[in-house]
């Protein structure tokens, strides 16, 4: 009968730890949740061209995040704002040919 018990009352306290798991999960933000939200400065009305080969729009200011587009020589992108992190200005855009929106490193862009 004591092992019935604790049988039961270890698999209540798992099903309780593994819905309070779940429940923070779907509330936690990913990298890809970032969006304008990281801007420090707004820009408006402000076209910038890509001058660099290889040149990748992201989900956030850095690195880390996931790539949203491949830009091209020339590429047009719309800014709307923009931030420093860790020494290098990104910013935030329309990106060409699509209806998304991605961080540039703004080593990768000039001023049109």
């Amino acid at each position: 009968m004591r092992n019935s018990r604790l049988g039961k009352s270890l698999a209540t306290l798992t099903a309780a730890t593994a819905v309070a798991l779940g429940a923070s999960l779907m509330t936690a933000p990913t990298a890809s949740a970032v969006g304008g939200s990281a801007c420090t400065k707004n820009v408006k009305n402000h076209k910038m061209m890509v001058i660099n080969v290889g040149a990748t729009a992201r989900t956030g200011p850095g690195n880390g995040y996931h790539k949203v587009k491949s830009l091209q020589w020339f590429d047009q992108v719309y800014v709307r704002c923009y931030t420093v992190k860790r020494g290098t200005q990104w910013y935030y855009g329309d990106l060409p040919g699509t209806s998304k929106r991605g961080w540039v490193d703004g080593m990768l862009l000039q001023e049109n």
